[in-house]
Parts: C-alpha cells; sequence; structure tokens
C-alpha cells in the first residue's frame, strides 16, 4: 500500500512541476502580446482574429500595461528562487522556469529595439512582417517547450537553454 501512495505522491508532484514550467511560459506570452499583438492581430483581414484578439489577448496586455512594475517584480522574484533553489523544485522545474523567464526578457528586448526604429520603418510592409514573424516565432517556441515538457524533456533553445542550465547549476 505504500508503494502506491509513493508512486501517486511521485506522479503528483512530477504533474505539478511540469504545470508550474509550461504556466511560466506566459511570462513571454504577455510580453509578445503586449508589443506585437495589436500590431498582428489587428492588422489582419481576418475578423475572427481579430475578435480573438479583443477577447483574450487585450485583456491580458491590459492586466501587464496597469501591472508592469509588480509582474515585474514577481518574475525578478521567481527568477531569483529558482536560481538558488529555495524552494523545493527539481532541477528540471527550475530549469524550465529561467528559461521562460529569458525568453522573456529577450522578447522585451528585441521589442524595445523594434519601439526605436524610426516609424516609416516600424509601420511599413518590413515592419509589419518583422512583427507578425517574431510574434509567430514566439508562440511557436513556447509551443514547442510546452509540448516537451509536457513529455517530461528539456526543451532546447539555442543560448538560452545554456544560460538556463547555468543558472541551474550555481547552486
Amino acid at each position: 500500500m505504500n508503494q502506491k501512495n509513493d508512486n501517486f505522491k511521485a506522479f503528483v508532484i512530477k504533474t505539478v512541476e511540469k504545470f508550474l514550467s509550461i504556466l511560466s511560459f506566459i511570462f513571454p506570452l504577455i510580453e509578445i502580446s503586449y508589443y506585437f499583438g495589436s500590431k498582428v492581430f489587428l492588422s489582419a483581414d481576418s475578423l475572427i482574429l481579430k475578435s480573438f484578439y479583443i477577447a483574450y489577448i487585450k485583456p491580458l496586455t491590459l492586466f501587464y500595461q496597469e501591472n508592469t512594475y509588480p509582474v515585474f517584480i514577481f518574475m525578478v522574484v521567481v527568477f531569483i528562487v529558482c536560481s538558488r533553489g529555495s524552494l523545493p523544485l527539481s532541477q528540471y522545474a527550475r530549469f524550465n522556469i529561467i528559461q521562460a523567464i529569458l525568453v522573456s526578457i529577450i522578447c522585451s528586448c528585441i521589442s524595445f529595439i523594434y519601439a526605436l526604429l524610426p516609424v516609416f520603418l516600424r509601420e511599413s510592409s518590413i515592419g509589419l512582417l518583422f512583427a507578425n514573424f517574431f510574434y509567430l516565432g514566439v508562440i511557436l517556441l513556447i509551443a514547442y517547450s510546452a509540448i516537451l515538457i509536457f513529455y517530461g524533456r528539456y526543451p532546447t533553445i539555442p543560448v538560452i537553454s545554456e544560460a538556463a542550465k547555468l543558472q541551474v547549476q550555481r547552486y
């Protein structure tokens, strides 16, 4: 009977860690949607995409816009807690959470650089193409990571995975 309880407990812990790992990718999703979501969805000709944006993504970006600093502080605290191993999370969960935060930081940097581009370039076809490419690329990266996490594997993202591995192994 104890063996069954131990197996069930291990299964629950693994499931919770996978859920937290996938949930941590909300940071880059919010970041990318805040900067590029309106440009990508509202420039589309599809009424379905526009209504999807207004119904589901815009409220998320409005929450982020109204609470930018608390979200940032929360993200920094989560990063520090995971990199130091303060919570009893496995190395797998800590790695994936740190990786998601690093992807969010990259998204923020690229979004800031995009905002610094001249208006004629940002609003041109090239600017719209870049926004669509970057938004879709990050969404695909999040989906790729979520699928691999669901199956219990480590998602490998060039440079970011190495940085996350260094942070996890540091403590």
